[in-house]
C-alpha cells in the first residue's frame, strides 16, 4: 500500500471520528434563522451539516477549476 493510500485512509478515519464526536454535542439546541423561517437544530448535527456542505462546495469548485484549467491548456 502506498503512502497516498494510507494518508487517505487515515484522513477518512479522522473525519469519521471527528463526526462521531460532534454528534455528542446534541444536548444543546441552536436556532438557525433563514430570513423568514427559523429552524431548531441540534448543535452536533448543525456542525456536521455545515461541514458536509462546505466539503461539497469545495469539491465542486475544485473540479470546475481543473476542467477550466485543462480547457485553457488545450486551446493554447
Amino acid at each position: 500500500m502506498s503512502w497516498p493510500s494510507l494518508f487517505l485512509i487515515f484522513l477518512f478515519s479522522f473525519v469519521l471520528l471527528s463526526l462521531y464526536l460532534l454528534l455528542n454535542l446534541n444536548n444543546s439546541i441552536v436556532i438557525v434563522d433563514l430570513l423568514f423561517y427559523e429552524i431548531e437544530i441540534h448543535l452536533g448535527k448543525g456542525l456536521i451539516i455545515s461541514f458536509l456542505i462546505g466539503s461539497f462546495i469545495t469539491v465542486i469548485l475544485e473540479i470546475s477549476y481543473f476542467f477550466f484549467k485543462k480547457r485553457g491548456k488545450r486551446n493554447e
